[in-house]
């Protein structure tokens, strides 16, 4: 049976079961608003940059996602405070440090299909072998 709101009844559809099932899966407004915010974030370079980053690296800290994906701590800050906003990186204290990592279902799944035509085979230092360990890379001096 077709579910037609009330006052749409009398308008008229060429392909009525098609038109239920496009209906049915528009329904949950509010999850499609949080999918819509989900890729508006990830349409912005920096913030796919910061949610790649933290999705293969692991937890990070402001100063250290600055780094790698070569933003000010402020900028990434700024990022960050949106993409928490949408449910998509939380933070966690570790003593004196604030470290983010990714989180959310729809997030880590679309970073995964990403990551498939972006990251390809890289070797990620900080998740090989027990023990192993990548030394800080230093800093050239001006």
């Amino acid at each position: 049976m077709h579910q037609v709101p009330p006052a749409r009844r009398g308008v008229r559809v060429v392909d009525p079961d098609q038109v239920c099932d496009a209906t049915a899966v528009l329904a949950d407004g509010e999850q499609l608003r949080h999918a819509a915010a989900v890729l508006d974030a990830l349409g912005d370079v920096h913030r796919l940059s910061i949610l790649l980053a933290l999705h293969h690296a692991g937890d990070l800290c402001v100063s250290d996602l600055a780094f790698a994906v070569g933003m000010s701590d402020s900028a990434v800050s700024h990022a960050l405070r949106l993409l928490r906003a949408h449910g998509m990186v939380a933070a966690h204290r570790q003593g004196r440090l604030v470290r983010y990592r990714v989180v959310g279902g729809l997030t880590t799944r679309l970073l995964d299909v990403v990551s498939e035509g972006v990251v390809g085979d890289v070797v990620l230092h900080a998740h090989s072998t027990a023990g192993a360990h990548l030394d800080a890379v230093p800093v050239p001096q001006d």
